[in-house]
């Protein structure tokens, strides 16, 4: 028997102001000759960073659109 190859999972989130923008973005990068796909539905969120000292909410609390994306790589 062979070695065996293990593949994992990689993510990517763009956060912008639209989805628009966020898919004009996700083609611009060329993520999808990459091997990204939509990992899910593309939607608004609210964002909190957590340190050692708490909590900071990132984009002044307002929601943004989030859109994941995800390819499988060796590894």
């Amino acid at each position: 028997m062979g070695p065996s190859i293990s593949e994992r999972e990689e993510y990517l989130t763009i956060i912008a102001p639209t989805a628009v923008q966020a898919m004009e973005q996700f083609k611009a990068r060329r993520l999808d000759e990459q091997g990204y796909a939509i990992a899910g539905k593309i939607g608004r969120h609210q964002f909190s960073l957590v340190g050692g000292e708490g909590s900071t909410e990132l984009f002044s609390g307002n929601g943004m659109i989030a859109a994941t994306f995800s390819r499988k790589v060796m590894g």
